[in-house]
């Protein structure tokens, strides 16, 4: 009988799959029916705005209804919304039924979330658990992005087809049954200490949205620029999945690095990096360009997605809780970022958007230094007057 650990990695894998092909799908149909930046935007970020707001309480929900209960349920519902869906080619339509998605799926990643922080006993033991947890969503949504653009150019609905069957497969995983978890944490003593009440979980949940908001602007728009440009639609998917490759490279890597539990500087190197990526997808014009591009902005958001998760599963004693605001923060980077930039490539230029999304990122990269600077000094003086 497989660990309960082992059923959350294979069902966020599957899960992140059929986002993957829904986000995909959804964008690439509206872009080829000739969806207006501001569209496109707002179908980037419906999903993102409802989805948001309703993890607020869904992973409150899930401390109280059981986890597995509301992981199901979630999963059920997004169902039928990606189904409804693919029967449609109303771009109109299309929002309404993406914002029933984003409510849906709330019901799912708090809850898996929380249920992975709950049995883990250590710091070293849950860095452990969420490393291989992201690792098994980014390689789920790194082959839904791929696949799907392959699929896609072949049949349309078919994409959406294949999404609903790997929803269909989390559903099944989540209903095995499986043995409790048990204590195989490292020596607490192997990982240096996070350093308490320096802003670590803060200045995390502030990169997330800075990330989520400027890339989630950028994947919303890329499909208009891809579609100008003639990228056909398989090679479009593998740009998507290169963004998660990054992704994932950065997941390996903490897992097995412990540098950035303790220090905040490599979070802004790697913010700056990411500004220069998105900048470059303005001006670039060459399938490769785009490509570096999308793997570096991929592994700076991969970079603050896990210290956003960690340091909020690791200060916060209510995991659904924690769990639920770190996705609140998520969604609502992806939801701004996909409308503003949506509204700056109808006002401007198509390549516009990714100028904004780089200007966006340098300035709330360096606010938060700058807000980090004046926590610390405000300590020192609190402890110089005592």
């Amino acid at each position: 009988m497989l660990k309960q650990r082992h059923l959350i990695y294979a069902a966020a894998a599957l899960m992140d799959f059929a986002a993957a092909g829904v986000f995909f799908a959804v964008t690439r149909r509206a872009a080829e029916l000739g969806a207006t930046g501001s569209q496109l935007g707002a179908l980037g970020a419906i999903w993102a705005g409802t989805y948001g707001v309703s993890v607020l309480f869904t992973g409150r929900l899930s401390d109280r209804i059981g986890r597995r209960r509301l992981a199901v349920t979630g999963l059920i519902a997004t169902l039928s919304f990606i189904i409804a869906c693919g029967l449609t080619t109303n771009v109109p339509v299309l929002l309404v039924f993406m914002a029933g998605f984003g409510v849906s799926i709330s019901g799912f990643w708090p809850s898996i979330m929380g249920w992975l922080g709950d049995s883990a006993h250590s710091s070293a033991e849950l860095n452990a658990r969420l490393g291989r947890f992201s690792i098994a969503w980014t390689i789920g949504f790194l082959l839904g992005s791929g696949l799907t653009g392959a699929v896609f150019r072949i049949q349309p609905f078919a994409a959406f087809l294949l999404a609903a069957v790997m929803v269909l497969g989390a559903i099944i995983v989540l209903l095995l049954p499986a043995q409790p978890d048990p204590n195989t944490s490292a020596d607490p003593a192997s990982l240096p200490p996070v350093p308490h009440g320096r802003g670590f979980r803060k200045t995390a949940w502030l990169a997330n949205f800075t990330l989520t908001l400027t890339t989630g602007g950028v994947c919303a728009l890329f499909p208009q620029l891809a579609t100008q440009l003639g990228i056909r639609a398989d090679v479009h998917g593998a740009m998507l999945a290169l963004f998660r490759a990054g992704s994932l490279v950065a997941f390996f890597a903490l897992a097995r690095l412990t540098f950035w539990r303790t220090r905040l500087w490599p979070l802004w190197v790697a913010q700056a990096a990411a500004v220069v990526a998105l900048a470059s997808i303005g001006v670039s014009h060459t399938t490769w360009a785009f490509a570096v591009a999308f793997v570096v902005a991929g592994f700076v958001g991969g970079y603050t997605y896990q210290a956003s998760i960690f340091f909020t599963l690791e200060e916060m004693t209510d995991k659904g809780k924690g769990s639920g605001f770190h996705e609140a923060v998520l969604g609502l980077g992806i939801f701004l970022g996909s409308l503003l930039a949506g509204w700056v490539g109808e006002r401007f230029s198509i390549r516009s958007p990714y100028f904004f999304c780089a200007g966006v990122l340098l300035v709330l990269t360096l606010a938060q230094m700058v807000v980090v600077y004046f926590r610390r000094r405000a300590n020192r003086d609190r402890s110089a007057m005592s």
